[in-house]
């Protein structure tokens, strides 16, 4: 099982998971980074981390899988919570396309739904036994007041 980071995986699956997770978060936090707060001026960078978000299922599913049955379960959580996090990033997409005045709220709302699905990723892959792919406390990082 893929507790503690340990488990049968094929050689480079992690590497290469956790290296797709580190080109994220270094266009998370570089020029896909938000500022102070979320609006309509973010629209395309929310459109490219969806994109970059569904890059690792490919890459991952084109390698060869965990040998054990919960290692490949677990895999497959993970790759279900980023799919779940892509999903949430093109609906705040659709909410900044469509931001009125007033509705601020909702996207408040809606971003901070992301952070949560962003969070769960990062519990699966370290469930997975994955290492940089769990780090993302920064991907949905607003820089305080």
């Amino acid at each position: 099982m893929a507790l503690g980071g340990c488990w049968s995986s094929p050689p480079g699956l992690v590497e290469s998971a956790d290296k797709k997770c580190d080109a994220i978060t270094d266009r998370f936090t570089g020029d896909l980074a938000y500022g102070k707060a979320i609006g309509s001026d973010d629209l395309t960078k929310v459109r490219k981390r969806n994109t970059l978000i569904r890059d690792p299922r490919k890459a991952i599913k084109a390698l060869p899988q965990p040998d054990t049955a919960a290692d490949r379960a677990a895999l497959n959580t993970w790759l279900g919570k980023l799919d779940a996090y892509a999903k949430e990033l093109y609906t705040m997409h659709s909410v900044i396309q469509n931001l009125k005045p007033g509705m601020e709220l909702l996207l408040a709302m809606n971003a901070n739904i992301v952070k949560d699905s962003a969070e769960e990723a990062g519990a699966a892959a370290k469930k997975a036994g994955l290492h940089s792919c769990a780090r993302v406390k920064r991907w949905e990082y607003l820089v305080p007041d």
